[in-house]
C-alpha cells in the first residue's frame, strides 16, 4: 500500500469517556485491521488469521461506547487533518438511527432491516481509499436492486424505498440534487408495453438488474455474478438433501439472455415473506461477504482489512445483520476478512441488596468468548470454539472507571481546592459511569477553579459549566433519558416495583406515556433502554446511578412537579403496609421492610427505631430476617435539607444518646444501640457521605453488643459485626448468609 507518510490524525485531547479503553483502541483494532493508528504503515496480523470475530463492546448508557467508535473513526476515516478520508475501506452505521429512518413494516414489502443495512454498507465501503483503490459489490448490488425494485401500484412508501435505494446502489452521491428516481435510472431498460400503456410492475426488477449488468464496466463480471448465485442455490439444495457441497456437479452456465431474469428471481422469493424472505436475506449476506473477499480487483481487496463500526447493535436492525453475518461465517466458513466492531446497550447487572431484581438480561450470544479489556492488550486468545454462530463473537464488557481515573480528571487544575473525599464520593455516586464522572468532574473543577471550596455533599447541586445556571444533574438526565417525562421518572424513582409506581400514577400522573398508562409506559421505556430489568424489576428503576439522580431531583423539588417528598413516601408506605397485611412469611417481611424504608426516607427515624426494636425483642424473631430488614431500611434516601449529614453523624456516634434518653426514658441499651446502628448504616449507605474509621468501628461495636442480647441470633449478629464494618470500609455490599446461623466463620455467597 502506498500513500502519504507521517502520523495519522488523532484527537487533540484524550476523550474522558475512553479512559481505560486503550487496549481496544490502540492494540486490538490495529492488529485486526492491519494498519497502525498513528502511522501509515501496515501492522502484522498477530492473530485471527482469516477467521475474524465480531468484537462486541457491551455497556450501559454513557459508558463511552460511541466515544470509542468516534475515536476509531478519527483514526481510520478522519474528516480533517493532513490526509482526510478513509485510510481503509470504512463504514459506520448507527443501527438505531437507521432503523428509525427506514420505517420497515408490513406495508412496505420491498424493504427490510437487512436490506437497509446492506445498502448502507455497500454505499460506504465503496468509497475510494487513497493508495488502496475501492471495493466493488456487483453480486450484492444486483441482488439488492432486484429486491427493492418491485412495488405495488399506488404504494408511495414502496416507491420511496425504490427511489432511495436505487440511487444509492448506483453510486449517486448522497448530496446530489435533484436526486435521480428509479424511473430516471432504469426506465429505459423496461420493454415496451404491447398496448402502449403503463409497463407491468412485474418487469421492474428484471429491468433494474439488466441495466446494472449492462453497464460497460460490469459486462465482464455478469457471467461470474450469475454463476455465483447458481452455485449458491445448488449448494443450498445439497445441504437440504444432506449431500456435501458440489455433490450434484457444476451448475449449468446461465445464458447471457437469462442472466437478468435469473437474478431477478430473488425479488419474487423476497416478497413471499417469512422463511422465503429470510432465505433471500441470507443469500444477499453471502453475496456481500463474497464481494468483500473477491472483488473484481483482487489486489484492492487485500490487507489492510475493511473496517465496519456498528453502533447500537442491540436494536432489531443491528441484531438482524449480525445474525446473518455470524450464520454465514459459521455455516459456510466465509473468510471475508472484514473487521466488525459493534456496540451493544446493556443494563447494570450488579447485585442490589435493596431489591429482588432477577438475574441479568438474556444473552443473545450464548457461545460468545468473553474477555476483559486488560486481557486483550497483548492477545485476545480468541479461537472459534464451536460451530454455533454466536461462537464468532468476542464480547468485551466495558468496565466502569476506577477511582484513580476520576482523580486524574480532577487534577486538571492544580490550583483547584476541594474536599479530599470528593473523588471517592464521585465514584460511589456514579459507580464509575464515564459520562456521569466526566460531567460532574468538570463541574467540580469549574467551581473550584473560581476559588470556591467544593464539599462532597454539594456534588448533586453543582451548576453545569457554561449551562446558563442549569444544574449538572439536569443536563445529565437530559442526555441519559431526555426531558420529556422528567417529572414522571423522578416520581417513579421512589417506587419499589410497578405496582407501587401505579399507585403513584393513579394519584398524580393522569396522562399516558407512549400510549400506555403512565406506569406501564415508563416501565416499557425503561426496560427498552436497559434502565430496568423487566416487569418484575425491583426497584422500579434498577440502575443505581440513574435512580440516584432522579431521587435527588425529587428531593430538591426540581422533579415530580406538584408532588411533595413526604406525601409521596406517605402514600407508598401505606401501600406496602396494606400489602404486608395480606401476605405471610418472607413476602410479609419484605413488605414491612419497604414500609419502614419509606418512613425513614420521610424523616420518621424514631418510628423506624421503635419498630426495629420491637422486632428485635420478639422471642421467635429470626436474627437474619432482622438484619435483612435493617439492611433494606438503611438504604433509604436521605430526606430534604442539608442538616441531615451532621445530625445523622451525631446520632451514629452517640452524641445524642442523652437527648434521646430524656425524650424516651424507657429506652434501654439495646434500643439506643439500634438507634445508633441505624443512623450509622443510613449515613454509610448515602452516596455522598464518608463513613470514617470511628463510625465504621462503632457499627461493629453496636452489632457485637446486640449479638449478646439476642435470644437466638448471637452467631448471625456476631458474623455481621465482623463483616459489615469491613464491607462498609471497602464500599462493598453488606453480606448476609444463612450459614451464619451455624456459627461458622467461613461465610459463603451473600444472600
Amino acid at each position: 500500500m502506498t500513500g502519504p507518510s507521517g502520523p495519522a490524525p488523532t484527537a487533540d485531547n484524550q476523550i474522558p469517556e475512553v479512559y481505560a479503553r486503550q487496549p481496544v483502541l490502540r492494540r486490538l483494532v490495529p492488529r485486526l485491521v492491519g494498519l497502525s493508528r498513528d502511522h501509515h504503515r501496515r501492522v502484522p496480523h498477530h492473530e485471527f488469521a482469516d477467521d475474524l470475530p465480531v468484537v462486541l463492546l457491551s455497556g450501559r448508557h454513557g459508558t463511552g461506547k460511541s466515544a470509542m467508535l468516534d475515536d476509531l473513526q478519527q483514526a481510520y476515516a478522519p474528516d480533517t487533518g493532513p490526509w482526510p478520508g478513509p485510510r481503509v475501506p470504512f463504514a459506520r452505521i448507527n443501527c438505531a438511527e437507521l432503523q428509525e429512518r427506514a420505517g420497515v413494516g408490513p406495508e412496505t414489502s420491498n424493504n427490510s432491516h437487512a436490506v437497509e443495512m446492506l445498502v448502507e454498507l455497500v454505499a460506504q465501503l465503496s468509497r475510494p481509499v487513497a493508495g488502496f483503490g475501492r471495493l466493488h459489490f456487483p453480486r450484492t448490488t444486483a441482488g439488492l436492486l432486484a429486491v427493492v425494485s418491485a412495488r405495488r401500484p399506488g404504494n408511495d412508501g414502496e416507491l420511496r424505498v425504490a427511489d432511495r435505494h436505487a440511487a444509492t446502489l448506483m453510486g449517486v452521491p448522497p448530496d446530489a440534487r435533484p436526486r435521480p428516481t428509479w424511473d430516471a435510472l432504469f426506465r429505459h431498460a423496461l420493454p415496451a408495453s404491447p398496448d402502449g400503456g403503463s409497463p407491468d410492475p412485474a418487469w421492474f426488477p428484471e429491468a433494474a438488474v439488466r441495466a446494472f449488468l449492462g453497464g460497460r464496466r460490469r459486462r465482464p463480471t455478469a457471467r461470474r455474478l450469475t454463476s455465483w448465485y447458481e452455485t449458491y442455490r445448488s449448494e443450498a439444495d445439497n445441504r437440504l438433501r444432506g449431500l456435501p457441497p458440489g455433490a450434484s456437479g457444476q451448475p449449468r452456465p446461465v445464458p447471457a439472455a437469462e442472466r437478468a431474469p435469473f437474478v431477478a428471481r430473488l425479488c419474487q422469493e423476497f416478497h413471499q415473506g417469512r422463511g422465503f424472505r429470510r432465505g433471500v436475506e441470507r443469500m444477499l449476506a453471502a453475496a456481500f461477504l463474497e464481494d468483500v473477499r473477491y472483488g473484481p480487483f483482487r489486489r484492492a481487496n487485500r490487507t489492510p482489512r475493511p473496517l465496519v463500526l456498528l453502533d447500537n447493535a442491540h436494536t432489531d436492525a443491528g441484531r438482524d445483520l449480525l445474525e446473518l453475518l455470524l450464520d454465514q461465517r459459521a455455516d459456510r466458513g466465509a473468510r471475508d476478512r472484514m473487521v466488525v466492531i459493534a456496540t451493544e446497550l446493556h443494563g447494570d447487572d450488579s447485585p442490589d441488596p435493596r431489591g429482588d431484581a432477577p438475574d441479568g438480561e438474556d444473552a443473545p450470544y450464548p457461545e460468545a468468548a468473553r474477555r476483559s479489556l486488560p486481557d486483550i492488550g497483548t492477545g485476545s486468545g480468541w479461537t472459534r470454539e464451536s460451530t454455533a454462530p454466536s461462537a464468532g463473537v468476542l464480547l468485551l464488557p466495558l468496565p466502569p472507571l476506577e477511582c484513580e481515573h476520576l482523580e486524574r480528571m480532577l487534577r486538571r487544575d492544580d490550583h483547584a481546592s476541594f474536599d479530599p473525599y470528593i473523588a471517592s464520593a464521585l465514584h460511589d455516586l456514579t459507580r464509575g459511569h464515564p459520562m456521569g464522572a466526566r460531567r460532574l468532574c468538570e463541574a467540580v473543577v469549574d467551581r473550584a477553579g473560581a476559588g470556591e471550596w467544593v464539599a462532597a455533599g454539594e456534588l448533586l447541586d453543582l451548576i453545569h459549566p457554561g449551562g446558563a445556571g442549569e444544574s449538572v444533574v439536569w443536563r445529565l438526565l437530559d442526555t441519559l433519558v431526555g426531558s420529556e417525562n422528567h417529572d414522571e421518572l423522578c416520581l417513579f424513582s421512589l417506587a419499589w416495583d410497578r405496582e407501587a409506581a401505579e399507585r403513584l400514577a393513579e394519584r398524580w400522573v393522569p396522562r399516558r406515556i407512549g400510549g400506555l398508562p403512565a406506569a406501564d409506559g415508563a416501565a416499557d421505556r425503561l426496560e427498552r433502554e436497559r434502565w430496568s430489568r423487566g416487569p418484575g424489576s425491583r426497584p422500579f428503576i434498577t440502575d443505581r446511578f440513574l435512580r440516584a439522580l432522579l431521587v435527588h431531583q425529587m428531593r430538591s423539588g426540581r422533579g415530580g412537579r406538584g408532588v411533595d417528598w413526604s406525601g409521596a413516601h406517605a402514600l407508598l408506605a401505606e401501600h406496602h403496609r396494606r400489602r404486608a397485611e395480606g401476605r405471610t412469611g418472607r413476602a410479609a417481611r419484605d413488605e414491612r421492610a419497604r414500609f419502614l424504608w419509606h418512613r425513614l426516607a420521610a424523616g420518621e427515624a424514631q418510628e423506624v427505631v421503635d419498630r426495629l426494636y420491637a422486632e428485635f425483642l420478639r422471642p421467635d424473631g429470626d436474627a437474619l430476617d432482622w438484619l435483612h430488614a435493617l439492611r433494606t431500611v438503611a438504604h433509604a434516601p436521605r430526606p430534604p435539607g442539608d442538616a441531615w449529614f451532621a445530625r445523622c453523624q451525631e446520632v451514629a456516634r452517640g452524641s445524642r444518646d442523652l437527648a434521646h434518653l430524656r425524650a424516651d426514658p424507657g429506652a434501654g441499651l439495646e434500643k439506643q444501640a439500634i438507634n445508633r446502628l441505624l443512623h450509622a448504616l443510613w449515613y454509610a449507605a448515602d452516596e455522598l457521605a464518608e463513613a470514617d474509621r470511628p463510625l465504621v468501628e462503632r457499627i461493629g461495636q453496636d452489632l457485637s453488643f446486640l449479638s449478646a442480647q439476642h435470644l437466638t441470633g448471637r452467631a448471625v449478629l456476631a458474623q455481621a459485626a465482623i463483616r459489615w464494618p469491613r464491607s462498609v470500609r471497602n464500599g462493598e455490599d453488606w453480606p448476609l448468609d444463612r450459614r451464619w446461623q451455624d456459627g461458622r466463620p467461613d461465610a459463603g455467597a451473600a444472600r
